[in-house]
């Protein structure tokens, strides 16, 4: 029997596409997957948590009570011994979140390794138990302007088949 999947269509629901990723990166801080794999084209250092509230305070202590930023997400997940995989495509919009990945990775060393291609266009993220796939890139543009279409699939065979493919295309050429 499949998992249940969701269809997301933006702008009308960037309100449900930003809580969607506010979502999964919780999950993730709770109970990380062993490996998280991020493949967005075009990618920025968005607030991807709203923690206003400080809501988030007993997952995340240190979290001031704003908006978290992707970087902020990604140093917590690592601290918690995740493995973070990034597939990133060769553009100047990316340098500024590039440069916040070597930050991180002088910190964490090869808990987070990346590749920047010059012609990749795919856009996804893919945890342990799910698998986000579609047109967005993880940009402001593509959470609340742009026309985009995301796909939420939790059944194991896609879940499965998605880790298969980054592994054996991707994980040799990280750096």
């Amino acid at each position: 029997m499949l998992g249940p999947s969701r269809d997301l269509h933006g702008p009308a629901q960037s309100r449900a596409v930003r809580d969607l990723f506010q979502s999964l990166f919780i999950a993730e801080l709770l109970s990380p997957s062993p490996k998280l794999w991020f493949f967005f084209a075009w990618i920025s250092d968005i607030e991807v948590i709203d923690n206003s509230a400080r809501q988030f305070a007993s997952i995340q202590s240190d979290w001031p009570s704003a908006p978290i930023r992707l970087s902020e997400v990604l140093r917590a997940l690592l601290s918690r011994g995740q493995q973070v995989r990034l597939i990133i495509r060769e553009h100047g919009h990316n340098e500024y979140f590039i440069a916040k990945l070597q930050t991180l990775k002088a910190i964490f060393g090869d808990q987070v390794r990346w590749t920047i291609e010059k012609d990749f266009h795919a856009k996804g993220l893919l945890g342990a138990d799910y698998f986000l796939s579609g047109s967005m890139n993880l940009t402001l543009n593509g959470i609340s302007i742009n026309g985009e279409h995301l796909v939420l699939r939790t059944d194991p065979a896609s879940v499965a088949e998605q880790t298969i493919e980054l592994e054996s295309r991707w994980e040799g050429l990280l750096k």
